[in-house]
Formats: structure tokens, sequence, C-alpha cells
């Protein structure tokens, strides 16, 4: 089964440069634009020249560094930046606490990322209250920093509070677009009569700024969900023009390409799928779901090797993702990369033990791969893939997802009588109409080499005993 994914979520970097309120900055030594103009943040602060200059070299770093790649260097670089740009505001600019939090957040540091972000939006509040009739731009820092730690709450497990802070965000800054898009996607995941509401945030984002991509593609979404539900071909329709109307206003933007391809799945064209997640990945090669669609597509193809790639930049990107580790798994045993295949399952145990699908795969792995140089070894191994197999059913329990798994298990066949066989002119074992699962299969191939290896000792007796014979004989 395709498990394919999108989620989605919303972050966003600022694009221009206003800078972070801070009141020692007088409108004589404040940065002006071009045209004279005092350069002010979303909180109508004034922004000092020395702010202005690092803030303007920090999102240079940012955008080179987004083309690079981020590695060690990057990430520290980019990071000092912002805070230089911070401290010569005096430890209050706001925009550059966020932009110094979502370069720590893409380079993984999470618990720094937090902290920027605290700072951010301690910064942006203290702003407000300093200028509450500040008409500063939507998306500034109150927005941006309440909306990146809601969904820090939500990789952490807290989605309730999340929905609760997307919500106060939009109520703050009512030009919010992340956190009218964020909100829909929550309201999506809850279903019910939250879908429509979550259709109103989306258009109420699209409202704000009409280009605004990531609302396209949660739009997309939704209308995806819906033909899931309900099977109809008219939703999924809607999700294609959603998709085509934001290529057209972007014709890179990657996530609308992962969603499209969800789409093409569900229209059942596999192969213009394929393109599409190929396409999103090419453009993005840190969308992990992007990669963990590609590789669950290629490996029904048995591309392993484009499997591989795909599900080992997933693990890369999600060191704790389970289904990440079970299908590089999968694309390894594909290759015969048997012992980097047991690896792979034994972590996904080790992220959660109560799932059943890595046991399953360990079963399948030692019955129809280990093999084993001797018949002991072979049987070994055999009775260790019965072992992974009874785990899986303990696990899998009556769950619906896994009913056609758990009776490929543990079906058993009654046997027929050899008067049947020899009425029926034939060998088989069972009645054509009953598969074995793989618990009998294992069962009747070790009663089968156990029976073999009784008849080779026999043969081997009777042999010894023929040869001692015909040298009695021969004395």
């Amino acid at each position: 089964m395709i498990d394919l994914k999108n989620r989605g979520l919303c972050l966003l970097a600022f694009a221009l440069a206003c800078g972070g309120g801070g009141s020692e900055v007088t409108e004589e030594n404040a940065a002006r634009t071009a045209g004279g103009e005092t350069i002010r943040t979303a909180g109508g602060g004034a922004v000092s020249v020395e702010a202005h200059n690092n803030w303007q070299e920090g999102l240079r770093m940012y955008a080179r560094f987004r083309q690079e790649g981020w590695n060690e260097s990057n990430c520290s670089t980019a990071i000092a930046k912002f805070e230089e740009a911070n401290a010569s505001q005096g430890g209050n600019f706001a925009e550059a606490q966020y932009m110094a939090g979502l370069v720590a957040q893409t380079c993984r540091d999470t618990d720094r990322a937090r902290r920027f972000y605290n700072d951010s939006l301690q910064s942006a509040e203290a702003a407000r209250r300093q200028n509450p009739n500040a008409t500063g731009p939507g998306n500034g820092p109150l927005c941006k920093a309440r909306v990146a730690l809601a969904l820090l709450d939500i990789a952490n497990g807290n989605r309730s509070g999340a929905a609760q802070a997307f919500q106060r965000a939009v109520r703050e800054d009512p030009q919010c677009t992340s956190g009218y898009v964020n909100l829909a996607i929550a309201q999506r995941e809850a279903g019910g009569a939250q879908e429509a509401e979550a259709l109103r945030n989306l258009r109420r984002a699209l409202a704000i700024e009409s280009d605004y991509l990531p609302a396209f593609n949660q739009m997309a979404l939704l209308y995806y969900n819906r033909g899931l539900q309900s099977g109809g071909e008219a939703s999924l329709d809607l999700a294609e023009v959603v998709c085509r109307q934001a290529q057209l206003i972007d014709r890179n933007y990657a996530p609308i390409y992962n969603t499209w391809g969800l789409v093409k799945i569900r229209k059942g064209d596999v192969i213009e799928a394929l393109r599409y997640f190929e396409r999103a990945i090419s453009l993005d090669n840190d969308m992990f779901e992007g990669h963990m669609n590609f590789g669950q597509v290629t490996l029904s193809f048995r591309g392993y090797q484009d499997a591989r790639r795909s599900f080992a930049r997933a693990v890369e990107l999600q060191g704790n993702d389970y289904e990440a580790h079970v299908g590089l798994g999968a694309a390894l045993r594909g290759l015969e990369q048997f012992p980097q295949a047991q690896a792979e399952y034994e972590r996904a145990i080790q992220i959660d033990g109560n799932r059943p699908e890595a046991y399953f795969n360990l079963g399948l792995l030692y019955q129809s791969y280990m093999g084993g140089e001797s018949m002991n070894e072979t049987i070994q191994n055999l009775e260790r893939a019965k072992g992974y197999y009874n785990t899986f059913l303990g696990k899998a329990g009556s769950t619906a997802r896994y009913s056609d798994a758990v009776e490929g298990v543990r079906n058993r066949c009654r046997e027929l009588s050899e008067r049947r066989r020899r009425g029926r002119n034939s060998n088989r074992r069972y009645p054509p109409n009953c598969r074995p699962g793989r618990m009998q299969v294992i069962d009747d191939t070790i009663a089968a080499l156990r029976e073999a290896d009784q008849m080779q000792r026999e043969a081997e007796q009777m042999q010894r005993e023929a040869e001692a014979q015909q040298q009695q004989q021969g004395q």
C-alpha cells in the first residue's frame, strides 16, 4: 500500500528590510530609502543605519545559502549576521531575531530556534505596546514568530495549543496570511464542519495576497482530501485546477508538484505522478514528503536504486521518522543488501516498537531472503521469521489497515485427503481456493526440509550398508 504524504506547514522568511523597534534611534540617524523615507519596523520604530546594513547583508546571506545548501559554516555565519543586526538595534530587532530563528530551524537546531522566536515575539509585543496605533504591514514579526512557535509545538505533538496560537496570530494581525493558512491546515485535518471554515481561511489569505502559493497548495490539498473521502472526480478536478493556477504564478514552487502528484495517483496516472514527485524534489531536495512519495512509487515499480536514494534522503531530513526507515529497508532488501535492510527495520522498531510494519518486514526478510549455509541455519532463520510474524500479529491486532497483511500471515488451509488428491489426479496439497498464509508456508517448508534431511540420512545409511555388504562378499 502506498502511503503518500503532504502536509505543507507554512513558515515564511521576511522578504523586505523593515527593522525592529529601537527606541534610541532618532529620525536624524535612521536608515532611509532611496526616496528619503525613514525605514521603519512593523511596529513603527525607526531602524538605525548599522542595523539596516547588517539586516540587508543577513538577507543576502540567507538567499545565497538557500541556493548553495546549508552546512555548519553557513548556518553559523547567517545567524551571527542577524544577531549582529539585532545588537546594533539595541537588542530588540524583532525581525532579525525571527530570521535568526528561521536559520536555526532550517539548520535543525530547534531549541535555539525556539529561543530566537520567543525573543522576536517579546520584542514585537513590546513594540506594539509602545506604539499601539502603528499600521505596519501584515506578516510582521508578531505574526511570524507566533506561527513559528506554534509549528514547533506541532512537531512536539501539541496540536490543540498550536491551533489556538494560529487563531491568536490572525486576531492580532488580520493580515497574517501564514496564520490563516496554518489554521486552515489544522481545521482541514480536524475534518467535519471545520473543513468549510478551512476553505474560508484559505480564501481570506488569498484575498490579502492573491499570489500566496502556500494558500493555493493547501486549497488543492483540501479538494484532494474531499476526493479521497467521496470518491468523486469533481473534487480531484478542482484540485488540479488549483495546481495549474499555482504553476502559472510560479513554475518553480516545489510543494504544488508534490500535491499534484497525489492527485495523479488518485486518478490512476502513476507515471505522471512519478514525474511530478521527481519535479518536486529536484526543485527542493529538502522536501521530506516529496522524497517519501517518490520513494514509495519507485519502490512499487521495483526501482530500488531510485527508492533507496529518496528514502535515504528522507532519513537524513527526519532521522526519527518510522516510515522513512521502513521504506529504506525495503529498498535495500530489493538491492539484496540484507544486513543493511535489517538494520533499518530494527531502527524503526527503536523509534516506535508498537507499530507492526517493521516486524512484518523482518519476518519477510528472514523467511524469503536470509537463507542459510546449512539446513539447521535455514530452519533457525525460518523460526526467527515466525517469531517476527507472531509479533506483527500481536501489534496489528484488528486494525483495518493491516487486515490484508494479517490474513496473508496467519491464514491456514485444510490439507486435502489422499483420496481427494487421487480423485483430482493432482499433487495439490490444499484446495485451489485456499492460499496458505506465511506461517503455514514456513511450517511446511521446515517439515519438508526435515523430511528431506531424514531421507538423505537414510539414503546415506543404505549406501554405507551396501558398500559394507559388497566388501564382505569380496573377502
